[in-house]
């Protein structure tokens, strides 16, 4: 899969951390913030975020 994940109306639930085998999510002032070397696009955080602020753009 090619593309971007995007994070845009984080609410700082912290829910896809949790999901994140490769540690590619970082919080910055709470929000969350992706780490392109180490993301995946496994798509497991954008499951599981429940705002729907995690995206993928292809």
């Amino acid at each position: 899969m090619n593309g971007l994940i995007t994070v845009i109306g984080c609410m700082k639930c912290g829910r896809c951390d949790s999901v994140c085998n490769e540690m590619a999510l970082l919080r910055i002032d709470g929000i969350v913030r992706i780490d392109y070397d180490r993301c995946t696009q496994c798509m497991r955080c954008i499951t599981a975020c429940p705002n729907k602020a995690l995206k993928l753009l292809e």
